[in-house]
């Protein structure tokens, strides 16, 4: 998070309202920017480190709860308190139907807007925190050992996401966009595994995740005694980052991963 983050930005046409607003929600450690209609709105929230808006229903180019779908095109993590001074339920009803955080009544109780606030910027930090986890794909179709390694993944603070065979990892790698990826080695053929990394290394399809680490995982060894030989450069295939036999050792496994990802 960079120093110009966490901040308030209340949009109300009224300078009296702007300014009570300010008098009641600054506080120190809290940046706060203030805009009298939409435009000039548009115009602060890119790259204005904003976590939360306070913004009344009756703005000068739109209803408030119109403009929702614009702001949230700017930031889609924008936690959005909206208010007005004359409420009902029709109002009230058109309003909740948008992406907002909050509906507040003017005048309202400065305590219970201070909490609202408060409630924005911990949520907005909640999923800052959730995001931040890096993500591990794990591509195996046995279910034991993806109901086995995913705990020990998780324990490490990582977010996990799995999938069961090959076509469902393509479309999982494309979906997700994980930081790494445990492929195994031997799924609907011998060479699945393989087959896979090559094209996340080498094929357009997967340009934009082309440098995603990928550890093999194989119980090849466990099973005859030695390591499945990665038919490398002389079969033209990209290899992996990293191989890791089954049954994995947590500490290995995560000792790996975590090199992996500092790199």
């Amino acid at each position: 998070m960079t120093p110009n983050e966490n901040r308030l930005l209340i949009v109300d046409p009224d300078p009296r309202v702007r300014q009570a607003l300010t008098e009641t929600l600054s506080r120190a450690g809290r940046g706060l920017d203030t805009a009298c209609n939409l435009a000039e709105a548009i115009k602060k929230i890119p790259g204005g480190g904003f976590s939360c808006l306070v913004m009344d229903v009756d703005l000068p180019e739109m209803k408030g709860y119109e403009a929702v779908p614009v702001l949230k095109n700017l930031d889609p993590g924008l936690k959005i308190i909206m208010t007005t001074r004359r409420n009902s339920k029709k109002l009230e009803a058109r309003v909740r139907r948008e992406d907002i955080f909050y509906y507040f009544i003017k005048p309202f109780g400065t305590e219970e807007l201070r909490l609202a606030v408060d409630s924005a910027f911990n949520k907005k930090k909640e999923e800052e925190a959730m995001s931040d986890d890096p993500k591990i794909l794990v591509i195996d179709d046995d279910p034991d050992f993806r109901a086995a390694v995913t705990p020990i993944l998780k324990s490490a603070l990582y977010e996990v996401v799995t999938a069961s065979s090959l076509e469902e990892g393509k479309k999982t790698i494309l979906a997700e966009k994980p930081d790494l990826i445990l492929l195994d080695i031997m799924m609907d053929s011998l060479f699945d595994g393989f087959s896979l990394c090559n094209d996340i290394k080498t094929s357009p399809e997967f340009r934009e995740v082309r440098g995603t680490p990928v550890i093999f995982c194989s119980a090849v060894k466990d099973m005859a005694g030695s390591r499945f030989q990665f038919p490398g450069d002389e079969e033209g295939l990209a290899g992996p980052d990293d191989y890791i036999d089954k049954p994995v050792k947590p500490k290995d496994l995560l000792a790996r991963i975590q090199k992996l990802l500092k790199k």
